[in-house]
Parts: C-alpha cells; structure tokens; sequence
C-alpha cells in the first residue's frame, strides 16, 4: 500500500469571498462553510473565526483538533464513512494543509461543571507560554463553535461536532487540490507476506496502539474507526497507512491525544523512518482498555497472540489512551508479549501519578519485572503562568475566574502541550 502525503504550507488564515490557497495563504468563505456545516439539523447556528499565532487570543473549550486534508485520487474518499463513504483508507494521494488546523470548542450556552471540570475546559494560547508549549499555538486555526438545536443530546450534540470537523478539513483541503505541494512524503509498506523480504536479518516490529479507552462511557455513533465507536472492537490488524490517513479519530472525550496528532502519528512516522534500516516495521494492532479485569485479560491476550502468531514479531511498541487506568491493558499485554518471546517497549504519560509528593515523581500503577523497557513522556500537571489575553474565542460555563485574565493553569489542560503518542514540544527531565 502506498499512501502520498503532497503538504502545502499555510503561513496564513483569512475570510475571503471564496475557498482557496494561494501563496501559502489559506483563504476561507466563511458564509459558505457555515452554510455547509448547517445543513446538518442537529445544529441551530454555526459560528466560525479565526486564531493565528502571535495573536493575543485564547480559546475555550476545546474538543477536539483535525488537520485539513483531502483525498485527490480518483475512487478514494475523504475520512471514510464519515465524510466520504466505504472505502480503505492510507492509498493514493492525499492533499494536506500543513500549518493549518480545524479546532472544535463546545458551543453550548449551558453544561453542568463538575468537581474535577474547569468551567473553560482545556484551552489554546496563541501566545505567551502557553503558545510556546503547545504544537497548536503555532497553527493557524479555523474554529468551529456550533450552537446546538433546541432537544439535541449532549453527546448527539458531540457527535454533530465532530462529524462537522471532519467536513471542514475536508473542505478546506479541496481548495489546495491542483496547487503545487511544498513537500511530498511517501509511506509504502508491501502486504503483511512480503514485508520482511530482503530484510530478514532485521527484527520486525508492530506497533500496539490502544484507540479508545471505556474508562469514559462511549458516545453512540461517534466517529473513531471508519465512521464508527468501537467499544466492543477485538484487536485487529491496521495497515498503518490507515492510521495517517483518515480512518481513525481521537473519541471524546480524552486525555492528551487530538485527531491532529494521530493524523501525525510520530511513532508510525518513525517506525517509518526506521524500516529497512535497524527493523522491519511489520503494521499497527489496533486495540482497546476495557474497564474491568475480565476484558483486559481478554483484549491484552488477543493482542499478545496476533503480534506473535499472526504478524511474527519480534519487537513491539505500545503506547495506551486516556488515563491512568489503560495502563493496566497496556502493561499486561507488554507482558504477555515478552511471555512469548516478543521485546515490548512503552511510552506512556503518567496520569496515575500522585502530585501531591514530587518525591514519587512518576509513578505507574503496574509493577511487572518483564515489563522493563518504559519510556516516561513525563507528567502532565505541570503549570503554566498564562498571561491576559485580548480576544477569548468560545464560551466559558458559568463560575470560575475571568477567561481573558492571567491564570496558572496545569498543562494538562492546555490542549497540545502533552500527547500520549509522543508528539510533543515538551521533553521529560529527571532533575
């Protein structure tokens, strides 16, 4: 399979009298994308503006960030069975506008605010410290803030937001369809029986990527694979083409991983790298953490078996989603990897640490001695001192201090400071 990324460069955003790129710059109708985004009933009004890097703005309420892209080969389709219908993902030739990218905020007047929920949610500076932090203070972003219709659930109102996300990079990346690309990437892997040919002293390694976490109730019908929630999925076997090139998202809500960074999965792109030279990159086992000891030793077993018995591993890299609770999947399948004879490497946030000590600094919920090999991507409650800002972009729930004012606020909750699958401007120090 062979998968063509042609990225043009977008330098800058505005709202135009039509969709276009041209000299890096991304020009947007704005009347016409909300006319599109609002044929879906489910919401009453759509909002859109803009936030660029450097600009005094902060945006509340962050959901969920999508990378403008577009399929440009004849028979393929954009985020199969969501925007486009039934087709494989990670073929042909795809059109990416690098640089930019679609921010989701909850638009919604009233929501409830518990315990352990800050009122303006997580949160993106277009500058200070928190711009610098976060890979998406240095894009330009087109946010989306939908009002919902009068009786719409919150978790339809969830999945409207979504899908319309994945209709607006769409939509945007056409109009870069036919412009000469900045750069072109090419990822090609053979099928799974001639991956390893010509390689064979090369050990071959799959990587274990855990897609969604019910440690947080799925939402029905939401987008995450192919168009689908996949709460009761087996693990299964992904060309990882299909993973950079639309057929996964990142489900709502979670914890430090955007459909951005999948779109950018930095293990993929590096096990990429790698192929042929030091290992032999042999797919993607697309997996889940259930919430009870039954299921994990169900779907960990399963993963275990298909990369020893049906891909040959030798090596494995797995990362885990959501908090701390996934660890526990991710962990025991390393385990029943290196069981069978397969060297396991994580990397891995550690939200289960306890802050309230530095002393334990970071912590894990797993103590296996054949789980040996673990890479700290550090923890993410670290704060940051935001300065005022003069725009707020979304709208905060009710309580809680001024959005535009100076805050201290852990990176946790600045959306791209941390990324569970390592794609970070941040880096793990042990002092």
């Amino acid at each position: 399979m062979r998968l063509e990324l042609n990225t043009l460069k977008i330098r800058n955003v505005q709202f135009a009298d039509k969709t276009l790129v041209s000299n890096g710059v991304l020009r947007v109708n704005r009347s016409e994308l909300e006319g599109l985004l609002l044929k879906d009933p489910r919401f009453s009004r759509v909002d859109i503006e803009l936030a660029r890097p450097g600009e005094k703005c902060r945006i509340l309420q962050v959901v969920d960030v999508i990378e403008p892209r577009a399929k440009t080969t004849p028979g393929d389709e954009d985020f199969p069975g969501v925007v486009g219908g039934q087709v494989p993902a990670g073929k042909g030739s795809t059109c990416v506008l690098g640089g930019a990218a679609v921010v989701l905020s909850d638009y919604r007047e009233r929501r409830e605010v518990g315990r352990t929920m800050d009122p303006m949610g997580e949160i993106i500076d277009m500058s200070g410290p928190g711009a610098e932090a976060s890979i998406y203070g240095k894009t330009h972003n087109i946010v989306l803030l939908p009002t919902p219709s009068n009786g719409v659930s919150v978790q339809d109102y969830m999945v409207a937001l979504k899908v319309a996300g994945l209709k607006t990079a769409a939509y945007l990346a056409r109009a870069g369809i036919g412009v000469t690309p900045d750069e072109t990437d090419v990822f090609e892997l053979p099928p799974l029986t001639e991956v390893k040919s010509g390689l064979e002293r090369l050990p071959r390694v799959v990587y274990i990527f855990q897609i969604l976490t019910l440690q947080f109730d799925p939402i029905p019908g939401e987008p995450v694979l192919y168009g689908k929630n996949v709460p009761d999925m087996v693990p299964a076997l992904l060309h990882p083409n299909e993973v950079l090139d639309g057929a996964l998202t990142s489900p709502i809500p979670t914890l430090n991983v955007q459909t951005y960074q999948i779109q950018n999965h930095p293990i993929i792109k590096e096990l990429y790298k790698r192929h042929g030279k030091d290992l032999c990159f042999a797919g993607v086992i697309a997996t889940t953490a259930p919430n009870n000891m039954t299921d994990i030793e169900r779907i960990s077993n399963m993963a275990a078996n298909v990369a020893r018995y049906t891909v040959g591993a030798d090596g494995a890299v797995l990362t885990k989603i959501g908090g701390g609770a996934p660890e526990l999947t991710l962990a025991r399948t390393a385990q029943l990897c290196e069981r069978l004879g397969i060297k396991t490497a994580i990397a891995m946030l550690h939200m289960a640490a306890d802050i309230s000590d530095p002393k334990y600094g970071a912590a894990t919920i797993f103590n296996m001695p054949e789980v040996d090999a673990i890479v700290s991507m550090g923890i993410p409650f670290m704060r940051l001192a935001l300065p005022a800002v003069e725009k707020v972009i979304g709208r905060a729930a009710p309580g809680g201090q001024p959005a535009d004012g100076e805050m201290l606020r852990a990176t946790n909750y600045v959306r791209g400071t941390h990324c569970q699958l390592g794609g970070s401007r941040l880096r793990a120090v042990r002092y």
